[in-house]
């Protein structure tokens, strides 16, 4: 009987292998495939989990708009000339709150109002204008008469270039396609 035990086992043995093989290429197959799921899921390059002033203006760099001045405040701030006027994009960072804010400045001021009947008008398209936006908000500074388009990005998980890209120009498109007819309701001569 001793002998009997050794022959069964070299005649199974070999099955034995390729069964074992074939598990384990299954295995590492399996493994391969949940690997590579784990790659596409990671932390693309171009973001950041950690956004101060460098990166922002690293990303602004990176958009193709003109060279930003900072200001000692740390605005940052640069020109634009869009087809139908030309205005500024400030870019302000708020650590301890983890927020970028993002506005459209030297755009509209409530002073462009012909008459008191423009300027009830134009507020009238601007809150209907927020009312339409997804992204960006007008906003009237009550003491300067100054009029904005602004967004806030919150940081509190980081931000990565092709949302902050996406956000600018979105920005800049949405400020110059709104300029012509704001401006005609400031003027008096229709919506």
């Amino acid at each position: 009987m001793m002998i009997i035990l050794p022959m069964l086992l070299a005649c199974a043995s070999p099955k034995l292998l390729r069964l074992e093989n074939s598990v384990l290429r299954d295995e590492v197959h399996r493994l391969e495939e949940d690997l590579a799921k784990c790659s596409s899921h990671s932390i693309p390059d171009d973001f950041s989990t950690k956004v101060d002033q460098r990166v922002v203006l690293n990303y602004l760099s990176r958009t193709g708009l003109p060279s930003p001045e900072v200001s000692p405040s740390g605005l940052i701030t640069t020109s634009i000339d869009g087809k139908n006027t030309s205005y500024r994009l400030n870019i302000q960072l708020f650590d301890k709150e983890q927020i970028l804010y993002m506005s459209i400045a030297d755009y509209l001021t409530i002073q462009d109002a012909d008459s008191s009947q423009a300027m009830v008008l134009l507020l009238t398209q601007l809150a209907a204008a927020n009312y339409e936006l997804l992204l960006g908000k007008y906003q009237l500074d009550m003491r300067s008469g100054a009029i904005t388009l602004s967004m806030e990005l919150n940081l509190d998980d980081g931000l990565g270039f092709k949302t902050f890209n996406s956000v600018v120009h979105h920005l800049i498109k949405t400020a110059d396609q709104k300029y012509p007819d704001l401006i005609r309701v400031a003027q008096g001569t229709g919506i």
